[in-house]
């Protein structure tokens, strides 16, 4: 259980650093509109600072919006924890994967097993589909 938790830290502190540079961080973000970086109240050092603000939808529907965006961008899905999945794909002969978590209003995941260009490509595609979620 320690090694499993102490996965899921570095793997999350990972993604945030490896994906820093790319991402766009706001100043105010309210629950309507979703932004690449996170909305990080201050005092709030638990979420990444590149993590996808979700604003206030529930669980469920993140999670569908994370499965959605992960199918087409070609990675299957399994549900790892209640707010985590482990997404995996392959690529020529070799299988990639990330571990996505989402609470606390934010999506973060690592990117210690896959290639960040394929990473970018998901997180986008996550960005989309949970915009496409916003406006029903």
């Amino acid at each position: 259980m320690g090694k499993m938790l102490s996965n899921v830290a570095i793997l999350v502190a990972t993604l945030g650093l490896s994906v820093g540079c790319s991402s766009t961080s706001g100043g105010s973000v309210g629950p309507s509109k979703l932004e690449m970086g996170a909305h990080i109240e201050k005092g709030d050092e638990s979420t990444p600072k590149t993590a996808i603000f979700v604003g206030h939808h529930k669980s469920e529907d993140v999670l569908k919006a994370i499965k959605r965006a992960a199918l087409k961008e070609g990675w299957d899905v399994t549900e790892y924890k209640s707010e985590a999945v482990i997404v995996e794909k392959t690529l020529a002969d070799k299988t990639i994967s990330s571990t996505i978590i989402y609470h606390n209003q934010h999506i973060s995941g690592d990117s210690e097993h896959a290639p960040m260009d394929e990473l970018l490509k998901l997180r986008h595609a996550i960005v989309e589909e949970l915009k496409k979620e916003e406006k029903h």
